[in-house]
């Protein structure tokens, strides 16, 4: 006899209580024949026909049992799904032990980083997977079911030698469950649509989408330098581990990075870290191609990389990134990436990706000064006619400078004694001064209206920084001769009276 129940209704919607009353659905069969297909739910805990297994290891026909009767799972060593975009076939690598699952991989793409636990999982859910409802017994029609011609089919082979193949059709009308039948049944079930979700998979859809691993924190290697060579801007971006980071109180940036090249300049950590480090845990957005081809290359961008970028790190070969050119697709920018030599074209946020469009300005300190105050052993400073010079050193030379205060320090000033304070004051207000962008490429005109040249013991530098007016708004700021930024002119102002102030005992002009 022919039981059609087309479009189940499940637990949670099976029994509607209004006013204590059971309301009673009608629900109308998808080849609108209502005389036939109609059906009354009752209140029932399972459906008719649910819970019953259609594949499994051993000689018991499919849907003869149920979970509660006994049963076991078998060893799946293969399956093999034939859906829209061909043939796919996930078989057993190695076999499941004490305190370790099996693992699979996708028959062809051993090669690929696979995601082996969802691989893994169009395996192993194959055993075993049970009814959620029998839908119509005897069927004579599989299409309306889509369930003919078109359905997705799923050969499972345990390792017994026992073969089960099963067809996947269209979508239930009730949440979540998709239609199937058993080969060698005409009996149409619907099963959860975790499993047959699975099978509608492509190969490429099972790659893992983090590219590169990242490691536990404390075992991340050394970033020792990393270069971007992109299309749109006519110089490189190249960033090198500061090893004077490692020193105490070293001063200027906490970064553990520097920019070298397009100019030197401390970078922030917040920022910087990011396109220092970014290639470790980098996750994509999907998959475009897999094994790609030389038209597939060109398709990405990636035949001339539109973006190159090599990170080196200690103790490991370097690692090469290419990029094409971003673009926006969804209101979304995106562009497509690849490591170098691999074998899978994956399409990645520009979030996640930023080295596609960063500046050198994005990821630098605006700090123009640098260094800890007591690590100075000498300042000068200039303004007009007016020059102020300082010399530092330890009280107690056995002191290190990171636990100094103003009390261990011996300030002159134009080789007279000179408060601590008063010059760590100043100071202060040098480091707050902060640049607005890169002046690269830029010439100075005139005489500099302030110039600050300091002497840093304990990195052994010394650095001149020199203060010339731009426009009405802005100031150039040219360190050892080269020009490198420019801060707002009312900074550089604020520099000059505070030059003049130094020995006054006014409240220095803050930075504007």
């Amino acid at each position: 006899m022919k039981k059609q129940m087309y479009g189940i209704i499940g637990l949670s919607a099976a029994v509607v209580v209004l006013g204590g009353g059971l309301a009673v659905l009608k629900l109308t069969d998808k080849s609108g024949n209502d005389s036939s297909s109609s059906v009354t739910a009752t209140e029932s805990a399972v459906a008719p026909g649910a819970d019953l297994i259609l594949i499994e290891d051993g000689d018991k026909a499919p849907g003869t049992h149920t979970l509660e009767e006994e049963h076991y799972h078998g060893v799946v060593k293969s399956v093999k799904v034939v859906n829209e975009f061909g043939t796919m076939e996930a078989v057993l690598e190695k076999e499941a032990s004490e305190g370790e699952s099996s693992v699979y991989t996708i028959k062809g793409c051993e090669d690929l980083p696979l995601d082996n636990s969802v691989v893994a999982s169009l395996a192993s859910n194959a055993d075993n997977l049970t009814s959620t409802a029998l839908i119509e017994e005897n069927c004579s029609d599989f299409d309306k079911f889509g369930l003919g011609s078109s359905a997705i089919t799923a050969e499972v082979n345990y390792a017994s030698g026992v073969q089960r193949k099963i067809y996947i059709g269209d979508l239930s009308p009730v949440s979540n469950q998709t239609y199937v039948r058993v080969e060698g049944s005409d009996s149409v079930y619907t099963v959860g649509n975790t499993w047959p979700s699975y099978c509608q998979r492509k190969p490429e859809d099972f790659v893992k989408l983090t590219m590169l691993d990242a490691p536990p924190q404390d075992q991340t290697p050394k970033v020792e330098s990393l270069r971007i060579e992109r299309d749109d801007i006519d110089y490189d971006i190249y960033i090198e581990y500061d090893s004077s980071t490692e020193k105490k109180n070293s001063g200027g940036s906490s970064s553990t990075h520097k920019l070298v090249e397009p100019t030197s300049a401390l970078l922030t950590v917040e920022k910087s870290t990011p396109i220092t480090n970014g290639m470790f845990g980098l996750t994509a957005s999907g998959v475009k191609s897999i094994h790609p081809t030389e038209a597939d290359m060109a398709d990405a961008g990636l035949d001339k990389p539109f973006c190159t970028v090599t990170m080196k790190c200690e103790g490991q070969d370097e690692r090469v990134l290419l990029s094409g050119k971003p673009f926006t697709e969804d209101g979304k920018e995106y562009c497509y990436v690849m490591f170098k030599d691999a074998n899978v074209i994956f399409k990645a946020s520009t979030d996640n990706a930023q080295w596609a469009k960063v500046l050198p300005i994005d990821i630098a300190s605006r700090m123009m000064f640098s260094g800890f105050v007591w690590n100075i052993s000498e300042l000068e400073a200039t303004a007009g006619s007016t020059t102020e010079k300082f010399e530092l050193s330890m009280k107690d030379s056995s002191k290190e400078t990171n636990d100094a205060t103003t009390d261990d320090v011996l300030v002159k000033r134009n080789g007279k004694e000179f408060g601590a304070e008063r010059f760590r004051q100043f100071y202060a207000f040098l480091i707050s001064m902060n640049a607005e962008d890169f002046a690269l490429g830029e010439k100075p005109e005139g005489e500099p209206t302030a110039t600050v040249t300091i002497n840093d013991s304990l990195n052994k530098t010394v650095k001149k920084y020199e203060f010339y007016d731009y426009s009405v708004m802005k100031s150039l700021v040219v360190i050892d001769g080269e020009s490198k930024f420019f801060c707002s002119k009312a900074n550089a102002d604020a520099l000059v009276e505070n030059i003049g102030k130094i020995t006054t005992g006014q409240s220095f002009t803050e930075k504007t």
